[in-house]
C-alpha cells in the first residue's frame, strides 16, 4: 500500500527574517534526526520527537535511504533511493519548525495500473473515473450510483449556475441568512446571526470550499428542489442536508420507516413537514454509518461531468483537496464524506495544458471506510498522472 502522512500541525509564525533556509532544516531533519532540530513550543507539544522518528522510519522503510531535498520554496521534494515525498515546512524567525506537513509519498516506478489497484483495494463498493483531456483513461463501476456525501453540492452549484446563465440569479445578488436554512456543521454559517447579508457567490464559495451545509441548504432553497433534481436522478426526492440529518436522527425512526415505504409523492409530503423536527446532535454521525439509504447517490461519470463543467468558476479552486496547487495551472475540487461514505473528485490542468479528472467513491454499510488509506492512494494516483507514467 502506498503510504503518506497527511498533516502534522501548523501554528502561527512570526514575521521575522529566517537565519536558516527551510530546505536546510528539512535536510538536517532527515540526515541527523528530529533531536538535531529546534521547534516552537506549540509544535513540540503537538508533535513529540517520537512521532517524527516514527514518520521518518516509515518513509525510510517505504522509500529507502534519504538522498536530498530539492526545491527553492514550499512544497519541497524529499528524494529517497526508491521514491519521493512532498513536504511543506514553516519556520519562525529563529529557524525553529513551526509547521510541518507531508503531502504525498510516491514510490519510484509506480505505474498508473498499480496506483489504481491500490486505490480500489477497499472493502465495500467503489467507483472510479480517470480522464485526460476529456477522454477516458480508466473507469470502474463508473455508471453505478453510490452515496457521495457532500459531493452532491456540485449538483446544487450546477443548478445555481444554470439560473445565473438564464439571468434568473446573479452571483453578486445579496440574500438574508434565513434561520430555516441553518443545518449542522461542517461549515460556519450555522453559527452566524440570522439576517446576515450574503451574496450568492459567498454562499457558493463556502459550500464548495468548506462544505458548509447551511450555505448548501440556502442555495438549494433559492434555486428550488426541482432544479437540483435535474442533476440527482438517482436521489428523488433530493434532500437538503437539514432534511437528511432529521431523517437520519434515531429519535425519528418511525418517521424514517414511513419515509422509506412511501412513494415519491408521499416522501415529498413528509419533507414538507420535516422543519417541525429539531436537528439532532452532530455527534451521532461521527462513528458508524447511519441510514446510508438517506443520502445523495451519483455516479463518478456524473460527478466528472459536473466537475469539468464547473471548474471554470474561481470558487472551485479555493480548496485544492489532495492536489498540490503549485504543480498545476488550475485545481478544482469537491469531496464528500460521512461514516461509510467517501468521495474525492478533482479536476486538474497541468503546466503543459493537459486536463485530468479523477473521481473516486467508496461506500461501506457495516463500518467507516478506510479514509487514510484512500487519501494515501488517491494522492499517489494524482502524482502518477502528473508525472505522465
Amino acid at each position: 500500500m502506498v503510504m503518506v502522512v497527511l498533516v502534522l500541525t501548523f501554528s502561527s509564525i512570526p514575521a521575522f527574517s529566517q537565519k536558516t533556509s527551510e530546505r536546510d532544516v528539512l535536510h538536517q531533519l532527515f540526515e541527523k534526526g528530529p533531536t538535531s532540530i529546534n521547534y516552537t513550543s506549540q509544535f513540540a507539544s503537538a508533535v513529540p520527537h517520537s512521532v517524527l522518528d516514527q514518520i521518518i522510519d516509515q518513509l525510510n522503510g517505504q522509500l529507502g535511504t534519504f538522498v536530498s531535498v530539492k526545491g527553492e520554496k514550499n512544497p519541497y521534494s524529499i528524494q529517497f533511493e526508491q521514491g519521493t515525498a512532498t513536504a511543506s515546512i514553516h519556520l519562525d524567525g529563529e529557524s525553529r519548525i513551526a509547521g510541518l506537513q507531508f503531502l504525498e509519498v510516491l514510490p519510484a516506478n509506480l505505474s498508473l495500473e498499480q496506483a489504481v489497484e491500490h486505490l480500489l483495494d477497499q472493502q465495500g463498493s467503489t467507483s472510479l473515473v480517470i480522464r485526460k483531456n476529456g477522454k477516458q483513461l480508466f473507469a470502474h463501476n463508473e455508471n453505478t450510483p453510490l452515496a457521495v456525501g457532500s459531493a452532491f453540492k456540485l449538483a446544487v452549484l450546477a443548478a445555481i449556475d444554470d439560473a445565473v446563465q438564464a439571468q434568473e440569479l446573479t452571483y453578486d445578488q445579496v440574500v438574508s441568512l434565513s434561520p430555516s436554512w441553518k443545518s449542522l456543521p461542517g461549515g460556519i454559517l450555522q453559527d452566524w446571526p440570522s439576517g446576515t447579508m450574503l451574496t450568492i457567490e459567498t454562499l457558493a464559495t463556502l459550500m464548495i470550499s468548506m462544505s458548509d451545509n447551511t450555505a448548501a441548504d440556502a442555495l438549494f432553497s433559492l434555486v428550488g428542489r426541482e432544479q437540483v433534481e435535474k442533476y440527482l436522478s438517482y436521489s428523488l426526492p433530493a434532500l437538503t442536508t437539514g432534511e437528511a440529518f432529521r431523517l437520519k436522527n434515531p429519535d425519528n425512526d418511525a418517521l424514517l420507516s414511513h419515509y422509506r415505504k412511501g412513494t415519491i409523492t408521499e416522501k415529498r409530503g413528509i419533507l414538507s413537514i420535516l422543519s417541525r423536527y429539531e436537528l439532532p446532535q452532530a455527534s451521532i454521525f461521527s462513528n458508524n454509518p447511519v441510514a446510508l439509504d438517506i443520502e445523495w447517490f451519483m455516479t463518478t461519470n456524473q460527478l466528472s461531468d459536473l466537475l469539468e463543467r464547473l471548474a471554470y468558476l474561481d470558487l472551485m479552486t479555493v480548496n485544492p483537496g489532495l492536489a498540490i496547487p503549485s504543480s498545476y495551472q488550475r485545481v478544482a475540487f469537491k469531496g464528500g464524506s460521512e461514516p461509510g461514505v467517501l468521495n474525492l473528485s478533482t479536476f486538474l490542468i497541468d503546466k503543459n495544458g493537459n486536463s485530468f479528472t479523477v473521481s473516486f467513491t467508496a461506500n461501506r454499510e457495516d463500518a467507516p471506510v478506510a479514509e487514510t488509506d484512500i487519501y494515501q492512494s488517491y494522492q499517489a494516483l494524482l502524482q502518477v498522472l502528473h508525472q505522465g507514467k
